[in-house]
């Protein structure tokens, strides 16, 4: 399990900016966004073993 460091308000914040964000770009770009998104927030963590950890818990349960 991931640590928290956002509070429920907070977390939801970040998705509401996040599906809008997603909403306004076509659909062809919202991969190339994502994986922007993805390495701008890795370059915020001070462990890559943290990323991986984060990889790891996004990848589980998308079936």
């Amino acid at each position: 399990m991931l640590p928290k460091r956002l509070s429920a308000a907070g977390l939801e914040e970040v998705y509401d900016r996040l599906a809008e964000t997603l909403d306004a770009l076509p659909e062809e770009r919202r991969p190339l966004f994502l994986a922007k998104l993805s390495l701008a927030l890795a370059n915020l963590a001070e462990d890559p073993a943290e990323v991986m950890a984060a990889l790891a818990a996004a990848a589980r349960d998308l079936e």
